[in-house]
Parts: structure tokens; C-alpha cells; sequence
């Protein structure tokens, strides 16, 4: 019965550790995102990835392709990241390239993503 208590109170630090350290990154990913240079956000980017890293944390789709695997920077359409829409054996695919390093990632696009709702003030013109 002790070694079971025991365990119990290990787990309960280890999911109060892990849920100041998902706090912590989720702070990092809004702070780079308000960032005033590329720098501090890269700065910042390292910083997420190397705490996800210590804690075996995951991240979630959204956060791991808002940033370069391979240099840390925050991908922003336009500012730091170029994005295509390309078509291959009748997918879509979205390539998002890296300006900085020029890393280039291809991710499927859904059917619902590329479907574009007309506004209703346009139809009447």
C-alpha cells in the first residue's frame, strides 16, 4: 500500500511539473509572436523547443508549423516565410519555405480549407 501511495504522489508532482512547463511554453509562443524583432522570437522559439525537449512534451500541429524546425524562426507569410499552393497526383498540398534558411515544408490541405465561401453582399453584383 505505501509503494502505491508513493507512486501516486510522483505522479501528481510530475503532471504539476508538466503543466507549469506547458504554461511556460505556451507564454514563449505568445511572447514571439509579439516580438519586436526576428531575433527575440527566434530567441524565444529556441527557448520552447528546448523546454518541450527536457519535459518529452508535444506540441500541437498549429504551434510546431508556426516555427522552422531547422533555424527557430517564427514563420510569418510574407515577412519570414514564403507559402505556395501546389497541386501533385490531384492533392493540394501547402509548401511553406523558410526565407531565412529556405527550409521548405509540404503539408496536405483539406478539402473544406480550399473551398472559399462567397460573401453574400458580392453575389448580388
Amino acid at each position: 500500500k505505501q509503494w502505491y501511495q508513493r507512486r501516486v504522489r510522483e505522479i501528481k508532482r510530475q503532471n504539476l511539473r508538466n503543466e507549469h512547463a506547458l504554461r511556460t511554453m505556451n507564454f514563449l509562443h505568445s511572447a514571439a509572436h509579439q516580438a519586436p524583432t526576428t531575433a527575440a522570437a527566434t530567441n524565444m522559439n529556441a527557448s520552447l523547443v528546448r523546454l518541450k525537449e527536457k519535459h518529452t512534451a508535444r506540441l500541437t500541429p498549429d504551434l510546431k508549423r508556426s516555427m522552422c524546425s531547422k533555424c527557430k524562426v517564427l514563420l510569418v507569410p510574407g515577412n519570414t516565410a514564403r507559402v505556395r499552393v501546389r497541386n501533385k497526383r490531384g492533392n493540394q498540398f501547402r509548401v511553406v519555405s523558410c526565407v531565412v534558411c529556405g527550409l521548405s515544408k509540404r503539408y496536405l490541405v483539406a478539402e473544406q480549407q480550399l473551398k472559399i465561401e462567397r460573401c453574400p453582399l458580392m453575389e448580388n453584383t
